[in-house]
């Protein structure tokens, strides 16, 4: 069982569910198996999306669970994942 197994629920071989949570553990999992680092993944996005906020905005918006919505979409483009919505 890997690391990422403790904080998220693992649904299929490559399929995980966010739980509000565990936001946070998720993309820290996610970093870490695409063999990155946040600083890395926040270099990326500035320069993909033209943004300049720091490195300490985005771990603060993922400790207290404030993140939005897009701002996970771009994370996950860098990533290669694409978010998927289904009805339970």
């Amino acid at each position: 069982m890997s690391i990422a197994d403790y904080y998220i629920i693992k649904i299929m071989k490559s399929e995980y569910k966010i739980e509000e949570d565990k936001i946070r553990a998720l993309i820290k999992s996610l970093v870490s198996m695409e063999e990155m680092t946040l600083t890395k993944l926040k270099i990326l996005i500035n320069h993909k999306f033209n943004k300049s906020d720091s490195l300490e905005n985005l771990t603060n918006k993922l400790r207290n669970k404030t993140i939005r919505a897009t701002e996970l979409l771009q994370i996950f483009e860098i990533l290669g994942y694409e978010l998927i919505v289904r009805k339970k």
